[in-house]
């Protein structure tokens, strides 16, 4: 794997009488996903993977943003990345590492972590809603703590792209 993108979904609802896993996006969250699926559009994804939770948060997400992700991806949908921590991220990546490009959209803390132990940099600022990590392999065999290059870490946010690092 030479390139990993971490996506933590859009703002969700708070509607906390619903079951977590069945939050759907707020229409901030809509508009954010949307907004930031335009501004991806600008790195023309080649046909990937892209590992997405099954949460009704995080599909609404990639719906807004497949056509930048490019639809012509392989996507694979996956329970396991809903809450996941550290090692079931890094495992379920490194199942997929001879993939070029790995996209991951799911959640927190998880995906803030898989970040910093990939960067291997811990004062990273922690992935907001509609937020987008890019991290840079520099040798495709070598992906553990630390192997991992910081490209860009982005937010999208009332029609604004935020940078955060």
């Amino acid at each position: 794997m030479r390139f990993l993108n971490i996506i933590r979904h859009a703002k969700a609802e708070n509607d906390y009488s619903k079951n977590d896993f069945e939050r759907e996006l707020a229409e901030r969250g809509q508009e954010d996903s949307k907004f930031l699926d335009s501004f991806l559009f600008r790195y023309s994804f080649k046909k990937h993977k892209i590992l997405c939770s099954t949460s009704i948060r995080t599909l609404q997400t990639y719906q807004n943003l497949k056509f930048s992700l490019n639809e012509k991806s392989r996507i694979i949908f996956t329970d396991d990345l809903y809450l996941a921590n550290v090692r079931t991220i890094y495992e379920l990546i490194i199942k997929e590492s001879k993939s070029y490009m790995i996209t991951i959209i799911g959640h927190n803390p998880g995906l803030s972590d898989i970040l910093s132990f990939f960067t291997g940099k811990y004062d990273i600022p922690d992935l907001k809603t509609s937020s987008v990590a890019q991290i840079i392999f520099n040798d495709t065999k070598k992906i553990n703590e630390g192997d991992g290059t910081l490209k860009f870490l982005i937010q999208s946010k009332n029609n604004e792209i935020i940078s955060l690092s």
